[in-house]
C-alpha cells in the first residue's frame, strides 16, 4: 500500500476487525509480511500458476526445514562436522559460518532435545543458542525455487 505509516496500520486494524467478525476477506499482496499478519489463508501463484494453497502451518510442512536452530560455539575453532549434525534425527539441514551453525529441523520441540544432548555428549558447548520458524518468504522462495523478483 502506497500509504504513511499511520493510515497502513489503520488499515489493517479495520481488516483485523472485520476478520475476528466472521467476515470473509481477499487479500492480494506482493508483501509477504502483511501476508503473514492478516491471513488465515495463503495462496502462491508463480507466474500465473497456483504452487499452494494452505494454512502457514501447512505451507510449513511443505518445506524441509520449517525452523531453524541458530548456535553460537565458544570455541569456534572446534565445532563439529556437519556431517555428524546432518545424520541426527530431525536435522533437515547444516550450514556452518563462522562459529555459528544454522541447523534445519522439521519439529522444533521433537528434534531439539536430541541435538543439544548429541552436542553436550560430544564436548561442542555453545554460549548462545536461538530458534526461529521459517518466514512466508522462506516458504516462497524455496516453493518456486528463485530468488525475490523486482
Amino acid at each position: 500500500m502506497g500509504v504513511d505509516p499511520q493510515s497502513r496500520n489503520a488499515i489493517f486494524d479495520n481488516l483485523e476487525t472485520l476478520k475476528k467478525r466472521g467476515k470473509t476477506l481477499l487479500y492480494t499482496t506482493h508483501y509477504m509480511e502483511e501476508a503473514e499478519r492478516l491471513c488465515d489463508r495463503m495462496v502462491i501463484v508463480d507466474h500465473g500458476k497456483v504452487i499452494a494453497d494452505d494454512t502457514m502451518q501447512g505451507l510449513h510442512r511443505l518445506l524441509p526445514g520449517a525452523n531453524i536452530l541458530t548456535i553460537e560455539f565458544e570455541d569456534s575453532e572446534n565445532g563439529p562436522r556437519l556431517e555428524d549434525l546432518q545424520a541426527l534425527p530431525g536435522v533437515q539441514s547444516v550450514e556452518a559460518s563462522n562459529g555459528t551453525l544454522r541447523i534445519g529441523i522439521r519439529d522444533l520441540a521433537a528434534d531439539t532435545p536430541g541435538i543439544l544432548q548429541w552436542l553436550a555428549e560430544h564436548g561442542h558447548p555453545f554460549e548462545h543458542l536461538a530458534s526461529q520458524r521459517a518466514s512466508l518468504e522462506t516458504v516462497f522462495l524455496t516453493l518456486t525455487g528463485r530468488s525475490l523478483r523486482d
